[in-house]
């Protein structure tokens, strides 16, 4: 069979037998990617469900045509397996190779060991990885992946061999294969990772101990042992790992310790579910270990021992306990492995790893203090969101990076669905607009956004699906998904889901079906519009009203960009009158579903006629509001009679988010803020006010000297008010915000001195423990300010502070001093491949090397920056590369910036796509500063 000529847009080409990545089968799938199958049967219902696209049938239709014509095809036709043009030597993984790989191997088993007696006198490990699996057809090379590593012998199907290995993968010639079943046994060594990835190994400079675990994702473990690094190869695993006697072994089973041998014991683990080599893990120490139970599941905490003291063990425990609970109910389906086991790593690369039934986290989870609202808030998202995962990601797992999104969107709603239903953070839907869906609306208007299902072409290039739109703006589009269908549907939606794929692969496609299925709607034309289109609607009302009241009320939408689609939205809108006294109140609320450029609301007409409407009341949908100059006036007049604090967030985000395009007065918003904190009593809408002051002073440092005046006005108002309230207010959890404020506003000498003074002890802020975490902030901001102590400061604290992150923050401290060999220093440092520095203690550098009030050093350093980056691309890890351009090229808002950061992207062709795509965003960020700098003098509100 073959197709030939034009088609409807909405459909796409299909070549059965020439995929255009020169595979034998292959299809184009409305995301532009190639995707290769096994044989004739399994491209047929494909076709007819493309069929059923193009002419509006019910996908169920299309596929019951689509099995006739498999059973009938399935008779007459061969069997073809995918092949792919030549593996090209990087540190990579296409999915056009992964794609091919996949349709060729099956039945995939790893039997795996390790030893790790050495590993605090030697910086590489040795070990065994034995891959038993089945081989469709031979048909071309097989490739292992493993990085970095060394090979000391190799057997292939019982006969010892060397194999072909040029750093990356390992090459079996087709000769040496079979059809069915195959054995492939490697000894190898690898070396420990100093950046987070792979198997990380770290030494305690409090008291000299060491620790190992594991970050394989997306494309990591195969820097462990040699494998099929792909998600949609799902294996059982077993191992032996070989550990010093006083250590602990830790993995995705129970362990237990198989023989002992004098300074050492060997740990043996059970046989895994069949899993995908990202969620493997191994992590082997001497670790504090705390044990629980959660009904029938054994449960554990982990940490280094130093820390240890620090830890909120029963809070921990209990969030742990409580999701267990809720998620097994909500998803009609119980916790589906053996244990749960939580541990706390240092110098982790991101907040947590979903690694089943062994998750880590990052230790900024821990606080050296007692924790605030915020950060227990926060420890218990984190714990949700990966336990969530267990479920949604590793039970069931997308087949290639593009479905990353569904996975991380997923476990974040599921979070919050936790949060409010089973922990004490019941107002988390307020966090979750004041957060999540601010980070994604700013990144939905980069010019690098990206429909939330993009192709995802290697491994490479995973920075550019794993950022705000795969988690934020993922989430609150899911959270809208289910308000459209309603909350039961969606639940049952899930359920089948999970039920129909427990331990295989997905696609978008399965998730779409199972939700349409469970509410009885066709969700594929909402999949095509909210999930394959980027950007996000804006919202904006108009009613018109007699002395009756409302005569028509029209909600209207239009695309943020041109090119945006229209979505329908379920929305609440809101009417607000003047009430008693002028006073500004909810009269009412109707359930809209908006569908177009104009929906009128004809449950409205005959309502009082309102003084503001809102048409996203509650938050339901993922669209910005706009408010009309007459909205604008009513609540900046009137923004402390709005009684709900969900509602007072998004009226204060509306003004706030007109100061970012010049279209509100920086220091007109600071005053009105300024305002309303001082009486402000939710502490949500506290942290919101207070945090959005902190970035107008930092506005104004960034755009000094045209910003002085402003400036210089902004900071003696705030500076007064956040040190009163912070002398008064007896909630430490209020204190604290009024603190933060404070510190990044203190300025001169007076308010320096005073920031020493409680460093020395001589002046206190009653209802605020002066904890080491708060000591560092201290002394970063003094040397970020220009103490002219800051050197012997710096010293002083980390006498008293021996701990990883005292080390980790003197070194902030000392990079953010306003000098320009400090700068040249940290640079050099930075740019050196052979920093032993490591990754962790490098963020730290790149996050306080360019504070925003030395916008005149970073420009002085720019070129140096922007030449260094092709090299970087080179040889530098994505996660590197993200933290340099982005920590390192914050925006200035100069001509001179904006133009050098232009002449690098039209030079950009070595750059590769993680460095290419955060100087992009660099380049926007640093237009709209210079535009803001622009409208300073012009008038405004």
């Amino acid at each position: 069979l073959g197709f030939r000529g034009s088609a409807p847009k909405a459909w796409t080409s299909f070549r059965p037998f020439q995929s255009h990545s020169g595979g034998a089968i292959g299809r184009r799938d409305i995301d532009g990617e190639s995707r290769y199958r096994t044989g004739m049967i399994s491209w047929v219902p494909s076709v007819v469900r493309m069929l059923g696209r193009g002419v509006g049938k019910p996908r169920s239709a299309a596929r019951a045509i689509a099995s006739a014509l498999a059973v009938t095809l399935a008779m007459t036709q061969p069997v073809f397996v995918a092949s792919a043009p030549q593996r090209a030597a990087e540190d990579a993984l296409t999915h056009a190779h992964a794609e091919a790989r996949e349709s060729r191997v099956a039945n995939v088993r790893y039997r795996l060991s390790f030893d790790f007696v050495d590993a605090a006198r030697t910086d590489t490990f040795p070990g065994t990885a034995i891959l038993d699996f089945e081989v469709r057809a031979p048909g071309s090379p097989l490739t292992l992946d493993f990085s970095g590593g060394s090979l000391i012998e190799t057997w292939v199907n019982g006969a010892s061999v060397k194999l072909p290995y040029n750093g990356y993968f390992i090459e079996i010639p087709e000769a040496m294969l079979r059809t069915g079943r195959n054995e492939i046994r490697v000894r190898f060594a690898q070396s420990y990772g100093r950046d987070g990835t792979g198997l990380h190994r770290f030494v305690d400079p409090e008291d000299g101990k060491t620790y190992l675990y594991t970050y394989l994702w997306p494309y990591y473990a195969n820097r462990v042992f040699p494998c099929f690094d792909q998600p949609n190869l799902k294996a059982t695993f077993d191992l032996s790992v070989r550990v010093p006697r006083t250590w602990t072994a830790v993995s995705m089973q129970p362990g237990h310790v198989a023989m002992a041998d004098g300074a050492a014991r060997t740990w043996n683990f059970g046989t895994t579910p069949k899993i995908s080599t990202y969620v493997f893990s191994i992590h082997a120490g001497p670790y504090q270990v705390w044990e629980e139970r959660a009904g029938d599941v054994p449960i554990r905490l982990f940490s280094r021992q130093s820390l240890a003291p620090y830890v909120a063990v029963q809070e921990w425990f209990d969030v742990t306990r409580r999701g267990l609970t809720y998620f097994g109910e909500y998803f009609d389906l119980p916790y589906p492995f053996a244990k749960y086991d939580q541990l706390i790593v240092p110098d982790f690369a991101i907040g947590a790893m979903e690694n089943v039934g062994a998750v880590t986290f990052s230790e900024r989870f821990v606080q050296r203090k007692p924790s605030d609202r915020f950060e227990r808030e926060s420890r218990a998202g984190v714990i949700l969101h990966e336990m969530a995962h267990m479920w949604f990601g590793n039970l069931v797992t997308k087949s290639w990076w593009n479905g990353l999104w569904l996975n991380e969107s997923f476990a974040t709603l599921m979070a919050h669905f936790a949060l409010v239903a089973a922990t004490e953070f019941t107002d988390a839907w307020h966090e979750f607009y004041v957060d999540n869906k601010q980070r994604a609306y700013v990144r939905d208007a980069y010019v690098t956004t990206h429909p939330i299902e993009v192709p995802v072409r290697s491994t490479a290039d995973f920075f550019s699906v794993f950022d705000a739109i795969t988690y934020q703006k993922g989430s609150s589009v899911l959270k809208q998904l289910a308000h459209f269908v309603g909350e039961e549907n969606f639940r049952n939606g899930v359920a089948r889901y999970l039920a129909q794929h427990a331990y295989g692969n997905t696609e978008l496609d399965d998730f779409v079906d199972a939700l349409s299925q469970a509410s009885g709607r066709d969700l594929e034309p909402w999949a095509r519009v909210w999930l394959y289109e980027p950007g996000f609607n804006v919202l904006h009302t108009r009613f018109e009203c007699d002395g009756s009241g409302i005569t028509r009320l029209v909600v209207e939408q239009r695309g943020h960009q041109r090119e945006t689609p229209l979505r329908p939205h379920r929305v609440d809108v809101a009417l607000y009158i003047r009430g008693r006294g002028g006073r500004l109140t909810l009269a009412e609320t109707f359930d809209v579903s908006l569908d177009g450029n104009a929906t009128v609301v004809d449950a409205a007409r005959s309502q009082a006629c309102p003084a503001l409407v809102f048409p996203n009341h509650a938050d339901w949908t993922f669209a910005r509001v706009a408010l009309d100059d007459a909205a604008v006036a009513v609540v900046r007049d009137r923004l402390d009679d709005v009684e709900d604090p969900l509602s007072r967030s998004m009226f204060v985000q509306s003004l706030f988010d007109m100061t970012r395009k010049g279209d509100f007065a920086l220091e007109e918003y600071a005053t009105l803020a300024s305002a309303a904190a001082e009486g402000e009593d939710n502490l949500r809408v506290l942290a919101q006010l207070t945090r959005s002051i902190e970035n107008v002073v930092h506005t104004l440092e960034r755009l000094t000297p045209d910003s002085a005046e402003a400036l210089q006005r902004v900071r003696t108002s705030v500076m007064k008010l956040s040190w009163d309230r912070a002398q008064e207010e007896t909630d430490p959890d209020k204190v604290r915000l009024w603190f933060d404020l404070y510190v990044v506003a203190a300025h001169g000498e007076a308010n320096l001195s005073r920031l020493r003074g409680l460093l020395r002890g001589n002046v206190s802020i009653p209802a605020l423990a002066m904890s080491q975490d708060l000591r560092w902030k201290i002394v970063l901001a003094l040397s970020a300010k220009g103490d002219p102590d800051a050197a012997r400061r710096i010293a002083d604290e980390k006498q008293r502070d021996g701990s990883d992150l005292g080390q980790k923050m003197a070194l902030a401290a000392d990079a953010a001093q306003p000098d320009p060999d400090v700068k040249r220093r940290w640079i050099d440092e930075l740019l050196d491949d052979g920093s032993r520095l490591g990754l962790a203690r490098q963020r730290f550098v790149m996050e306080s090397l360019f504070p925003a009030n030395q916008t005149e050093l970073q420009r002085a350093a720019l070129r140096r920056i922007l030449a260094a980056l092709p090299e970087l691309s080179r040889t530098r890890d994505p996660y590197f590369l993200s933290s340099f351009v982005s920590k390192l090229l914050l925006p200035m808002g100069h001509d001179e910036s904006v133009a050098a950061m232009s002449e690098t992207l039209e030079n950009s062709g070595t750059l590769d796509s993680t460095t290419l795509r955060f100087l992009r965003e660099a380049h926007q960020a640093d237009e709209e500063c210079l535009a803001l700098r622009r409208s300073l003098n012009t008038v405004q509100r």
